[in-house]
């Protein structure tokens, strides 16, 4: 089994598992954690507190998000299936009210198409509060070369409802596997950027500043993000002022 982990200084943790056929994750009990474990691509099986569950998901860019969600405390184990299984296990503290939500299996509605021409994207929204505690989980798709969480943005300051503080995680997936992706984060202005490049099943992490991501041309670049903040629930997210007039685009 092969497992990585990017962390944020707030506590939000992302590990992504490929899993050959037979393996398995074990969950133990996070009496101060609230935990989501998303399938990107093969079949898991979960032994849950109300009998074994199965999922399958053929990959991320044809198939909704599957997965669970489970509250603190709870212990698992899934085990894939025959094909094996690529799975990202999301951790976050409670830092705020208890979710009352009992273990979920995750089944997604239609994605929302957001932005417009070399910008449009695909976001689907599968948890927020008051499912979670304040953990906050998607997924995006940007297709043929387009850019992503764009135009640049950031949600760094506790101000609601100008906006809200949040820290980011992201797994990122790439069709074909062989191209890339980068994502660009920058305090003040675009000269003094840095630049990530994003291979297919790589893991970043957005802790402050204005961020966007753009694919490669001719590649579809997918992109699963958990965000987390120690007061704020919800993304109220900060356009950089140069780029804001594209938001009326």
């Amino acid at each position: 089994m092969n497992a990585r982990t990017v962390r944020t200084p707030n506590g939000l943790d992302l590990t992504s598992h490929h899993l050959s056929p037979g393996q398995c994750v074990e969950l133990s009990a996070r009496p101060h954690q609230e935990t989501a474990l998303i399938l990107i691509c093969g079949q898991l099986t979960a032994a849950l507190p109300d009998g074994q569950h199965t999922i399958d998901r053929a990959d991320p860019f044809t198939a909704p998000a599957v997965g669970w969600y489970l509250p603190p405390a709870v212990t698992t184990t899934a085990i894939a299936g025959a094909a094996g299984a690529d799975v990202i296990e999301v951790h976050a503290p409670i830092t705020g009210p208890v979710p009352a939500t009992p273990i979920t299996t995750i089944t997604m509605g239609e994605a929302e198409v957001r932005g417009s021409r070399s910008w449009q994207r695909h976001v689907t929204t599968v948890l927020q509060p008051p499912q979670t505690s304040r953990l906050l989980l998607g997924e995006t798709l940007a297709l043929d070369g387009r850019w992503s969480t764009y135009p640049p943005h950031r949600h760094q300051h506790s101000d609601p409802p100008r906006e809200t503080a949040l820290q980011e995680a992201f797994a990122f997936r790439v069709h074909p596997p062989s191209g890339f992706g980068v994502l660009l984060t920058y305090d003040q202005t675009v000269e003094d950027a840095r630049a990530t490049v994003l291979t297919d099943t790589g893991l970043a992490t957005v802790t402050h500043g204005y961020h966007t991501i753009a694919a490669a041309a001719g590649h579809d670049l997918y992109y699963l993000w958990a965000a987390h903040g120690s007061t704020d629930t919800h993304f109220a997210l900060h356009t950089d002022p140069a780029h804001a007039w594209l938001l009326d685009c």
